[in-house]
């Protein structure tokens, strides 16, 4: 490594947060320039700028593109050397330079561990939903990206996005094809552990830790100083960073959302994806983003199911009202079904038309939500409470009887034949025997 002497400036260094601090023991030599320039030269003046993170003109994040493998370098490209000072990574002058702790963990050469141990990202995953102490084999080693993080950052989104199974719970609902977890989602969890990690203190590496219910984004370190995790999640936090030079070159490079971005977009994945909200916890040293593969609400009940399946829809139809029985908007059909404008206003239009679902204007809203009739979501909620307890009774029981239905719901008796009535007329029971011998036996609508 290259030596140089330690300055009067350099040892007021202190002051400043741990990746603006000069390594007196690096000289630029120390530095990758062919990584500087593939990295950020599209920031530089002689690229297209990466300006806060934005996508480009077709809506991509640079670091949701294909990377051109055959493109010849740009000779006009801002040499390495003046990207690094632009960008503060470099103080000074040649040949004194100032090389900061950022620098050297975005771009310092072979074996770039030399300069931080645990500035690598470690993917694995677990069979069942908890490590357990001494059995090994529940781990799945799937792999590392080693620094530098400009090398490290692309390797491990490639990594996570080949662990992004089909998703299973999501297949009750009747959704298209889609990941377990939104890579977008997935992307901003980790880009935001390696930005905001400790890597002063800290000598373990990020972590992703794949579990059969959920993926654990774990940053070395607990929350920048003065934040929060109830303050990070309503987005009150969102500028709080410890390593803001880091996180500055990272928007440049495109790999980064603008200051707050980064969480909304996390969230907005989430939802698009029907999956509850991100969950954070700081505990054992480290700060951990929970993304959970199990749906925003839960999947429609077996009674439910029956009736939308009777109901002589369309599959996006009966996708919609399982996904979202509670209301839908106009846009969420759109993005949900992958249709266009005019498809989801034509297909909801059919819905209304058959008063399937009416729409409601909320308060000073332009475009109404969409509800279930009165009579349909009376049943639904009728069913989701009946159903479940009436398939308790007949794994026990074969037949179901007037006084078993009474005590079970604790309603009166003519309620109970009206009830039961019902149950005949949507399919869920078929009646049998006469007079004191009627009873009762489970249809498929039951059996599902």
């Amino acid at each position: 490594m290259h030596q140089r002497i330690v300055t009067h400036r350099e040892a007021e260094d202190v002051d400043l947060d741990y990746g603006q601090r000069i390594r007196p023991d690096a000289g630029i030599d120390d530095l990758d320039p062919g990584l500087v320039q593939s990295f950020l030269g599209a920031a530089g003046a002689g690229g297209e700028p990466a300006v806060d993170g934005e996508p480009d003109r077709d809506g991509v994040l640079a670091r949701d593109r294909e990377p051109d493998r055959d493109r010849e370098p740009d000779r006009d490209t801002e040499p390495a050397v003046e990207i690094l000072h632009r960008f503060g990574l470099i103080t000074g002058t040649a040949p004194d330079w100032g090389i900061t702790n950022a620098a050297l963990l975005l771009f310092g050469r072979p074996p770039a561990r030399n300069w931080h141990p645990g500035a690598g990202i470690r993917v694995m995953r677990v069979a069942g939903t908890a490590r357990i102490l001494g059995q090994r084999q529940s781990t799945t080693w799937i792999g590392h990206a080693d620094p530098p993080l400009a090398q490290a950052v692309p390797r491990g989104l490639g990594l996570i996005e080949e662990q992004c199974r089909r998703s299973e719970p999501l297949r009750d609902l009747l959704l298209a094809d889609m990941p377990e977890y939104p890579v977008g989602a997935l992307g901003e969890a980790l880009v935001n552990a390696i930005a905001h990690r400790d890597y002063e203190r800290a000598r373990s590496e990020t972590e992703v830790v794949f579990y059969d219910d959920r993926v654990e984004v774990s940053s070395p370190g607990l929350l920048a100083e003065g934040a929060t995790v109830h303050e990070v999640k309503s987005g009150t936090a969102a500028h709080a960073t410890r390593n803001p030079l880091l996180v500055r070159v990272l928007v440049a490079a495109g790999h980064m959302g603008g200051e707050g971005l980064g969480l909304a977009r996390m969230f907005a994945e989430m939802k698009k994806s029907l999956l509850m909200e991100p969950r954070f916890t700081a505990r054992a040293g480290a700060f951990t983003v929970s993304l959970h593969n199990e749906p925003e609400v839960a999947p429609a009940g077996p009674g439910w199911k029956h009736v939308v399946g009777g109901l002589g829809i369309g599959p996006d139809q009966r996708r919609m009202l399982l996904a979202r029985p509670d209301g839908f908007t106009r846009g969420e059909y759109r993005r949900l079904n992958a249709v266009t404008e005019h498809e989801a206003g034509q297909r909801i239009g059919e819905l209304v038309d058959r008063d399937i679902v009416t729409p409601e204007f909320i308060g000073d809203a332009r475009a109404p939500v969409y509800y279930l009739t009165a009579d349909l979501d009376s049943t639904r909620w009728f069913l989701e409470e009946r159903v479940p307890r009436l398939r308790e009774h007949f794994g026990q029981r074969s037949e179901l009887r007037s006084a078993d239905y009474q005590k079970i719901f604790e309603i009166s008796y003519p309620v109970v034949r009206r009830e039961l009535g019902l149950l005949v007329e949507l399919g869920f029971l078929r009646e049998g025997g006469r007079g004191r011998a009627t009873h009762y036996l489970p249809t498929a609508g039951l059996r599902k």
